[in-house]
């Protein structure tokens, strides 16, 4: 579409056109058709080459549209009731009923093709029909709609004057409320950046507070981590204490009561009693006496003790060191041989023999020097088990001596006591009755006030306890959440790589003696090896001779002299010997490989478990590196976060800042806050005229557009005119078309309906032959198997009766598009019935006579044609097998069919080179 002003696209259409010519692309249609026409040529030139004489005589009977389906069915029960009649007329038998009904539906399955691609074109003829519809009713919409414009234009006119004069007042309006909102805009914008400039520095410090925090958290967390640790001693000195208390009022106590107790007694016997106190001092002072001649034996006794086991623990470590060395022997023997072996295997192609002898003498001699240091080893290891197991013995008399001394020193202090006792007793038993009881009851009272003091020392002590406990809880928690560790855990961690250190050291001799056994017993089954491969060539190289010997012996056998046989006999009969020998040789070289690599596998056994034992105790000293590793850096990290005090000091100082930040923000804040409101105020009325002025311009632009659209519309009133007439035009030629590809697909439905016929005669003929008994020159007999076959086929046949519906489907094809649908669906069941029926086998013998055929074809008058097809068929019995029936072609005649396939191709290539004409 262009305006009349488009002088461009004007002067493009009144430009002089040149013609251009091309190929026209094969399309689907031209394709079938050509396809259609060479196979249908190809077709009649083989049917043309049959020598079968065939008579046919046509007779045609009318049937009403409405007893098209009575009819049809009637003819197809004549051929089914027929068959047993008419078959004693011809002479065909069941091969060639078969060939025809093979024919027949060939025949059938081209007509259902042929039905399917009528059906195509009546679907797409119908779909450009439509198209052609659509086309001219829109071009009549078109046409109308210009008509109309031309009525409206005065009208629209108006409308638009009306619109400029409204839009101009709406845009004075508008300029007055955008110079308020430009003094609101310039007020808010000052509170904003003051605003913005607070914030800023709100920011930057929230900035600095955020930056500072981690570090003041981490200094924190370590300084109440700390504090939990010096809770935690606070609380074990406490304790400490506590327990100290404790003791010492137990003591206190005890007394009180040994006390109390004696007073009782001198109190109970304080008038008869003196001399008693005396004999009872005497005795505590000699008691006293023996508990101190104890002790010192006890302390003698146990500087003796630990003398012993000093002296016994640098035995142990004397024991030890000379195991260790002994142990270095080893290995360095080990490795000499190893060095040695390998200086053997180098130098065993380009050293003398002499020289490989001599290192051969000197490995043996240094695996003589290995076991004696082996030997070594062992003593060194039965010396360090018999020092360990003396200084264990000396270890258990120091610790027996230790505990005879603490034994004794109790005993010396109750001898003391009690000698205080009895000193106290003497001077008691001279006062008097009434002293001794006041005594007492002083006594009792002491007791009481200890045992109460006591009590309260206990409660505090279990107290503490549970203060200790809740504080060593807290710092673990503390240590846990903030991933700190202290010297104590370092400690623990190393101890454990030192433990599992000791256990590698421990399994790598193990390991190394391991893999130096299977690297030599190696190197033996090589040699085994080595052996047995040489005996076997040794055996092959006398069996080769042998061989050769023999086969001269009997290729010599006729010329050569006796003398040269004997010679020969007695060649073989030594090889034979020798070949024996070298039987021997392998056998016992194969027996000694087997033995050495059986030493091998049990070496290699005992190699795989001490290197799974090393690598468990690798595994486990790096995992207690890795822990120690982690834990050194907690402790470091806990040492450095608790030195820095300034972090906390810091973040304090930033907070604060923080806060008078904040305060500024939001007096700042309250500022934007009235002016924002003043601003959306006065750009809510300039909004307001805004919209009234884009309202005003959205209403001149629409009615303006609509005139415009008018005016174009009525401009194209011609150019619609032509269209319309050019629309209805394709719509009569679109008519046309579909008026004859239905035609087309009636005509192919009534040829299908033909081939179904022509299929369920040949069907009943086929089941009549094989339901007639077997006859002979001899007499008549029943083959039951063969009638097995007759009752199935007649079964087959019954079931092809479904496809009679079919044809009424096909009577109905060519007016709409459901019955082409209904055309589809029949040929599927066309092709069931076609799988169904496999013809029967029957003898030679076998011949049946056909009067007529009857075929049910379909008209557009919805009339049925009834023909009736006589065939004679006049072949002799030796010939029946090689008849041509009329649907079959010879081989040698097939050339005629091979011309009209290559014409066909010519067709289809003519048909490309349609010249197109075209514009540029």
């Amino acid at each position: 579409m262009f305006s009349k002003n488009n002088k461009k696209m004007i002067a493009e259409r009144s430009a002089e056109r040149t013609l251009k010519y091309g190929l026209v692309k094969l399309n689907v249609g031209l394709a079938s058709v050509l396809l259609a026409t060479g196979l249908t040529f190809a077709g009649g030139q083989a049917a043309s080459a049959d020598t079968v004489t065939t008579n046919t005589e046509a007779q045609t009977t009318e049937v009403a549209p409405g007893q098209n389906d009575a009819a049809t069915s009637t003819t197809e029960t004549t051929n089914k009731a027929d068959a047993a009649t008419q078959t004693e007329n011809q002479g065909l038998t069941k091969e060639s009923a078969t060939e025809s009904l093979k024919d027949a539906k060939a025949t059938q399955d081209k007509a259902q093709g042929e039905v399917t691609e009528a059906t195509k074109n009546v679907e797409d003829a119908t779909t450009v029909r439509n198209d052609a519809k659509d086309v001219e009713t829109s071009a009549q919409k078109d046409l109308d709609a210009s008509l109309q414009a031309k009525k409206d234009i005065p009208a629209a006119t108006d409308k638009v004057k009306e619109d400029s004069a409204a839009l101009d007042n709406a845009r004075d309006d508008v300029d007055k409320a955008q110079d308020n909102t430009e003094v609101a805009r310039e007020a808010e914008n000052t509170a904003v950046v003051n605003e913005n400039a607070t914030q800023e520095k709100v920011n930057a410090q929230q900035k600095t507070v955020d930056d500072l925090k981690p570090a003041a958290d981490q200094a924190t967390a370590a300084q109440n981590t700390a504090k939990a640790a010096d809770d935690i001693v606070s609380d074990q000195a406490a304790i400490q204490k506590d327990t100290e208390d404790e003791a010492n009022l137990q003591q206190v106590v005890k007394e009180a009561q040994t006390t109390v107790n004696n007073l009782v007694e001198t109190a109970r016997q304080a008038a008869e009693t003196e001399t008693q106190a005396v004999d009872a001092l005497k005795k505590a002072k000699e008691a006293e006496a023996s508990a101190q001649t104890n002790v010192d034996a006890a302390q003698t006794a146990l500087k003796d003790a630990t003398a012993q086991a000093d002296k016994d623990k640098a035995a142990l470590e004397e024991a030890q060191k000379a195991g260790d060395a002994a142990r270095a022997t080893v290995k360095g023997w080990e490795d000499k041989i190893a060095q040695w072996q390998q200086f053997l295997v180098d130098e065993k192609d380009t050293s003398s023999s002499e020289h490989l002898n001599n290192l051969k003498k000197g490995i043996v001699a240094m695996k003589v020097r290995l076991g004696q240091a082996q030997d070594a080893v062992a003593e060194a290891q039965k010396a360090i088990d018999s020092a360990l197991d003396v200084y264990g013995a000396s270890r258990a008399k120091q610790t027996k001596a230790e505990e005879t001394l603490t034994k004794a020193n109790a005993a010396l202090a109750i001898a003391k006591m009690s000698t205080a006792a009895a000193q106290t007793k003497e001077k008691a038993a001279a006062k008097s009755n009434a002293e001794a009881q006041a005594a007492l009851e002083a006594g009792k009272a002491a007791l009481e006030k200890s045992q109460a003091e006591l009590a309260n020392v206990q409660a505090k002590l279990a107290a503490d306890k549970d203060k200790l406990v809740a504080d060593q809880a807290k710092y673990n928690d503390l240590k846990a959440q903030n991933n700190f560790a202290d010297d104590e855990d370092v400690a623990a961690a190393q101890a454990a790589v030192d433990e599992a250190q000791a256990a590698v050291d421990k399994v790598q001799p193990n390991v190394d003696k391991a893999n130096h056994a299977v690297h030599a017993q190696e190197k033996v089954v090589k040699a085994a090896q080595a052996v047995v491969d040489e005996a076997q060539a040794n055996l092959d190289a006398v069996s080769e001779k042998l061989a050769q010997w023999k086969q001269a012996l009997v290729d010599e056998k006729d010329t050569a002299t006796s003398y040269h046989l004997d010679n020969l006999k007695k060649g073989i009969k030594a090889l034979t010997i020798r070949q024996g020998q070298a039987q021997d040789a392998l056998k016992a070289a194969q027996e000694n490989l087997a033995n050495e690599q059986a030493k091998l596998a049990k070496f290699q056994a005992v190699q795989a478990k001490n290197q799974a034992a090393l690598d468990s105790a690798n595994e486990v000293l790096t995992n207690a590196k890795n822990t120690l590793a982690d834990t050194e850096k907690k402790n470091a990290d806990f040492k450095d976060a608790l030195a820095n005090t300034q972090a906390i000091k810091d973040y304090e100082a930033a907070s604060a800042t923080l806060a008078e930040y904040q305060k500024e923000l939001a007096s700042a804040q309250e500022a934007v806050a009235k002016a924002e409101a003043a601003f959306n105020e006065a750009q809510q009325k300039e909004d307001a005229a805004k919209a009234a002025y884009e309202t005003a311009k959205e209403t001149y632009l629409t009615d303006k557009a609509k005139l415009q659209d008018l005016e174009a519309l009525a401009a194209k009133e011609d150019e619609y005119v032509v269209a319309f007439e050019q629309a209805s035009d394709k719509l009569n030629e679109a008519q046309a078309a579909l008026d004859e590809a239905q035609k087309a697909l009636q005509d192919k439905n009534a040829s299908l309906s033909v081939a179904n016929g022509e299929v369920k005669y040949w069907e009943g003929v086929l089941a009549a032959l094989e339901s007639k008994p077997a006859t002979s020159d001899e007499g008549t007999q029943t083959d039951k198997p063969d009638t097995g076959k007759t009752d199935q086929g007649a079964k087959d046949n019954d079931e092809s009766g479904k496809t009679d519906q079919d044809a009424k489907d096909n009577d109905e094809s060519g007016k709409t598009d459901q019955d082409v649908k209904d055309n589809d669906e029949s040929g599927k069941t066309d092709q069931d019935v076609k799988d169904n029926n496999e013809p029967a086998k029957t003898a030679d013998e076998d011949k049946v006579v056909v009067n007529d055929v009857k075929k049910v074809a379909t008209t557009p008058e919805k009339k049925v044609e009834v023909k009736a097809i006589a065939k004679k068929v006049e072949a002799p019995k030796a010939d029946a097998k090689t008849a041509t029936l009329p649907q079959m072609g010879e081989k040698d005649n097939n050339e005629a069919a091979v011309v009209g396939l290559g014409l066909a191709g010519v067709a289809g290539a003519l048909g490309l080179g349609v010249l197109n004409k075209k514009h540029s």
